[in-house]
């Protein structure tokens, strides 16, 4: 049974089913067999690091106690690893002899973020428990003594199992007396409340649930309008995971790869790769808004091929070449050589052909 009032146990199961959903955020490939995906996320998500290094030809994902003498930026220089099942204890130095893996740039990971908003959606849980308890109690009931207190507490046992009962004696109205209990917060405050902070949480993990405190009608603009706080710290998490594989794929000879998972699949890791893409602007609407879109190649005619427009999903599938003398936004198909009108006199004498060709079908068929 569900124990509201245990309250570091319920946070705990909480992290839990949220590790659950977040380990699938990011789809790793390549990866060596003594390195499981799942391992290595939970090492990033829940410590914020993990030391890559190997042992005995094997590599292998650590965590420890990280310090040693700090570099001109302060930062730690070394690793105290231990591990009972390969009967490991070992001082590694971070960046000879192996690769530090940091979940984010601040080496924070989502345990505390997870901390904080479940906690809160736990003593959310114990508030609305506690006010359907007190929804059940509309008066309170005193008695001024054993006897009457008992006569009392037998109709309402009568009364509770739908018996008919009785007051036999004036005492009974005269010792017990009844107290209106004090107004309650409003349930709908609290769920809203509740939704409130599982939406932030959602948002903080790149999930867009938007959340409006109105009780009319929601318009786009105010549906859309956290999605751009919704992505800076996963791309930060993706950041430094692209940094992370460069350096394990140049230190030990791999082709390890990772890319956005699951519902966070929608990202563009292009956009934290370390790559400055050119841009080129595209006029997107009719008003003349333009936006600057990245160049993924250059088409036949030496014009540029874009991706990264709203209708695209995958740009780099679909890329449209740009021609200053058309729509943008029209991928440009080039005609066969055989029907490329050079001019006027050509595309007259063209139109008689077709015309003539015309005829002699229509007349073909009337005969």
């Amino acid at each position: 049974m569900y124990n509201f009032k245990d309250k570091a146990r319920n946070v705990k199961e909480a992290n839990a089913y949220t590790f659950a959903k977040t380990v699938s955020m990011f789809e790793w490939q390549n990866l060596p067999e003594t390195i499981p995906h799942r391992e290595l996320e939970l090492m990033l998500q829940a410590h914020g690091y993990a030391f890559i290094t190997k042992v005995e030809g094997e590599l292998y994902a650590f965590t420890g106690g990280i310090g040693g003498e700090q570099d001109v930026y302060g930062n730690p220089t070394q690793i105290v690893v231990a591990n009972p099942a390969l009967k490991l204890n070992k001082t590694y130095d971070l960046k000879k002899d192996g690769v530090l893996v940091y979940s984010d740039d601040s080496k924070m990971g989502l345990l505390p973020l997870l901390n904080k908003y479940n906690g809160l959606l736990v003593e959310s849980d114990i508030t609305m428990v506690v006010s359907g308890f007190n929804a059940r109690i509309g008066t309170l009931i005193s008695a001024s003594d054993d006897k009457t207190k008992q006569s009392a507490e037998l109709f309402m046992k009568r009364i509770s199992e739908g018996e008919p009962a009785v007051i036999g004696e004036s005492a009974l109205f005269e010792g017990v007396k009844s107290h209106a209990t004090s107004k309650h917060t409003p349930i709908t405050e609290l769920v809203e409340y509740h939704q409130y902070v599982k939406a932030s949480l959602s948002n903080e993990l790149g999930l867009s649930a938007a959340f409006n405190m109105k009780r009319e009608r929601v318009n786009s603009a105010e549906v859309a309008q956290n999605d751009d706080t919704t992505f800076p710290f996963v791309d930060n998490m993706m950041k430094c995971r692209l940094e992370a594989v460069k350096k394990l794929n140049a230190m030990y000879d791999l082709t390890i790869d990772v890319d956005y998972g699951s519902v966070w699949s929608s990202r563009r890791r292009d956009l934290v790769d370390d790559i400055v893409n050119p841009t080129v602007p595209v006029e997107v609407t009719k008003d003349g808004t333009t936006v600057e879109v990245p160049v993924v190649g250059t088409g036949e005619n030496g014009a540029p091929e874009v991706g990264g427009l709203p209708e695209q999903q995958d740009p780099a599938e679909t890329p449209l070449s740009l021609n200053p003398e058309v729509d943008p936004l029209v991928p440009v198909v080039p005609e066969p050589e055989d029907f490329l009108i050079q001019d006027e006199t050509e595309a007259w004498d063209m139109a008689i052909v077709e015309d003539a060709e015309f005829t002699a079908k229509g007349d073909s068929n009337v005969a």
